[in-house]
């Protein structure tokens, strides 16, 4: 699959078919706006090791009459980390999905982003910046 990625609840761009395709895409004063979502990854950088996995909830904040399956996909990450998930699918009644961050031996260290990216069955995307923090076995 891909690789990692990590940030906050109300960060990226929300998706889905009421979103206006006018950029930049901006969240309403109060709440979801009819017919988007949103996804939510976690707020602080994920850590992990060289050689170690960390499972990662992505979520999604449904806005109003928004009930569609959003596929997920990663872009790339550092060298040597991966995303692993048996199905990067939110379904219409889930609330989220569970992903496999693995850093390899010899994974890049550092802090890193990658970016998830939330397509729905019909409108736009959404997207949400994953952060990514490799240590030193």
């Amino acid at each position: 699959m891909a690789l990692l990625a990590l940030t906050g609840c109300n960060q990226g761009t929300p998706g889905g078919p009421g979103v206006s395709t006018n950029p930049p895409h901006k969240q309403p004063a109060f709440g979801e706006a009819d017919n988007t979502f949103n996804l939510k990854v976690p707020q602080k950088s994920t850590t992990l090791q060289q050689g170690k996995m960390k499972e990662v909830s992505i979520g999604i904040e449904r806005g109003k009459n928004f009930d569609g399956d959003v596929t997920l996909r990663f872009a790339d990450g550092p060298t040597g980390v991966t995303l692993d998930s048996a199905s990067p699918l939110i379904k219409h009644g889930d609330t989220e999905a569970k992903v496999t961050v693995k850093a390899a031996d010899d994974a890049s260290l550092g802090d890193f982003t990658v970016k998830v990216t939330g397509s729905p069955t019909e409108g736009a995307d959404a997207t949400s910046d994953l952060k990514i923090t490799v240590a030193k076995k």
